[in-house]
């Protein structure tokens, strides 16, 4: 029976983010627990159920209750900045339109993956007036907004967000103007780590997808790998501080990050 030492190699390769070692720090634990006695079509169906039960808990229910907190936020009148795909955020914003709230959204995309498209495109279908703009832009429109909305993909230890590269700077010109930024972030995403800066531990993707052009068109660096003293770093992640972030919503409550390893220590988030 494969036992929690065989998932430690394999578990590496996957663990590029706090939510996703999480998960695998849960199943490890449940691996553990399982007695060898049971026969292996049994110790899956074991398995499977405990892995069913963690997405209910902490990403379906917890998603279904976060939203309800936020919802509450967003009122007639609102400009609401977001940034990039958030699939928790995007769900906030049409249960608010779903009670006839009145707001328009921002929604501000970088390179490489433009994935603010695909959020534009689902707001707009829901009749959710939408303004698209590159994150280059975000001062211009920041006087405009009422409000961030923001994801997270970790809230570390010494309350420091872990978001999609560009997320620091947002923070950085919303509190420039004085606009509360709200951040949105289940428990599970909660970590043990500490960090301050987006180099000492972070994901590098694709470099070459910074290269691509809309007609397709070679770029002044698209022979970067011929220079030897050149290299095209694709950060996925950054930090933002405590700082800038206005409050976490959770599915627990409403907290500051720094009640993060308030949180982690009570046990709020179950491995």
């Amino acid at each position: 029976m494969i036992g929690p030492s065989h998932l430690h190699n394999h578990s590496e390769a996957v663990v590029s983010t706090q939510s996703t070692g999480n998960f695998i720090k849960h199943t490890k634990v449940q691996v553990a627990k399982i007695s060898p006695d049971l026969t292996e079509s049994v110790a899956k169906e074991e398995l499977q159920q405990s892995c069913d039960n963690f997405f209910r808990e902490n990403i379906y229910l917890a998603g279904k209750s976060i939203t309800e907190k936020a919802v509450e936020r967003v009122v007639d009148g609102d400009t609401i900045l977001i940034y990039k795909k958030s699939q928790l955020i995007l769900h906030i914003l049409l249960e608010a339109k779903a009670r006839n709230k009145n707001f328009r959204v921002m929604v501000v995309d970088s390179r490489p993956d433009l994935s603010g498209v695909q959020s534009c495109e689902r707001l707009t279908a829901a009749g959710i007036p939408c303004s698209y703009v590159y994150i280059n832009s975000c001062t211009y429109v920041m006087k405009k907004v009422t409000k961030v909305m923001l994801a997270a993909d970790a809230l570390l230890a010494n309350g420091y967000v872990l978001g999609p590269v560009g997320t620091a700077l947002i923070g950085l010109i919303s509190s420039t103007y004085n606009k509360p930024v709200i951040v949105c972030c289940e428990t599970y995403k909660f970590s043990e780590r500490v960090q301050t800066d987006s180099i000492l531990y972070n994901e590098l993707a694709d470099p070459d997808s910074m290269l691509k052009t809309l007609n397709e068109e070679d770029t002044p660096v698209s022979n970067w790998r011929d220079c030897p003293n050149t290299r095209l770093v694709n950060l996925v992640y950054d930090t933002t501080p405590p700082a800038l972030v206005s409050i976490v919503i959770t599915e627990i409550a409403e907290l500051p990050c720094t009640s993060a390893p308030v949180v982690l220590r009570r046990g709020a988030v179950k491995m």
